[in-house]
């Protein structure tokens, strides 16, 4: 307990899912926590809600972060609460399947601006404070379709493949600075996403792992919690895959 004693988180993404669980696993080690969201306001009150009671601080903050305005006003504003931002979580994220010869441009853009121009937005706006301040830990949450690639998600692949590619040029760039960047690359968890999937589908992803099993969620908390802590402090632009063996980056 305690890793995370006197941060603040800014998760984008975590009125749900895996940002959801994430949000609560950082503020029980004692971070404060910026929790960032979109269209999922229920979501984001029970994500504050859930850390409050829990003793914890939260506060949530709504936006677009694909607009460039939008991105820039979250992190005015969650400055201007907490007086610091020491983690950002890329987190947000967009799950759908096409066949490539079915895929609709507005598709392809959607995945790239949820996963790639969003990371790259945020990152940018939380920059400057954390080059100012001489520290900072950037995680951007990948997947293994962009190690492996994943039939019917050709858009999606090549999305968490450019987060891949970010995050070790962004580690080279600011890490004179003091600032960590790395990326996660779960491979299928269960919650909301593996809900609607079939169980002769779910098998035989099983199968794909050497451990023969889907993740859970504190499998992605507990290497999540590593690198935003200072136990990974000597530890950049890596590309850490709670995958059950799926891929061996």
């Amino acid at each position: 307990m305690g890793k995370l004693n006197g941060k603040v988180a800014l998760i984008t993404g975590s009125s749900r899912g895996l940002g959801k669980a994430m949000a609560i696993a950082f503020a029980a080690e004692g971070a404060a926590i910026a929790v960032g969201y979109n269209s999922s306001a229920d979501g984001a009150v029970d994500t504050v809600d859930t850390i409050r009671k829990a003793g914890g601080d939260a506060e949530s903050f709504q936006g677009d972060i694909t607009i460039p305005e939008s991105v820039d006003s979250i992190v005015a504003a969650a400055l201007e609460r907490f007086n610091r931002i020491d983690i950002l979580v890329n987190n947000a994220g967009l799950v759908n399947a096409s066949p490539l010869v079915d895929m609709k441009v507005e598709t392809w853009d959607a995945m790239f601006a949820i996963h790639v121009r969003a990371m790259f937005l945020c990152s940018r706006a939380v920059m400057p404070h954390m080059l100012e301040r001489g520290s900072g830990k950037v995680i951007n949450m990948g997947g293994t379709f962009g190690m492996t690639g994943m039939e019917n998600f050709t858009h999606m692949s090549a999305a968490k493949a450019a987060m891949i590619g970010f995050t070790r040029a962004l580690a080279k760039e600011v890490g004179p600075n003091g600032i960590h960047v790395n990326c996660l690359t779960p491979a299928m968890i269960k919650g909301e996403t593996t809900a609607n999937m079939s169980q002769d589908y779910l098998e035989a992803l099983r199968q794909r792992y050497p451990l023969r099993r889907l993740g859970e969620v504190e499998d992605v908390n507990a290497c999540a919690l590593f690198l935003a802590s200072d136990d990974s402090d000597f530890v950049t632009g890596q590309n850490l895959a709670p995958a059950g063996g799926e891929v061996m980056p």
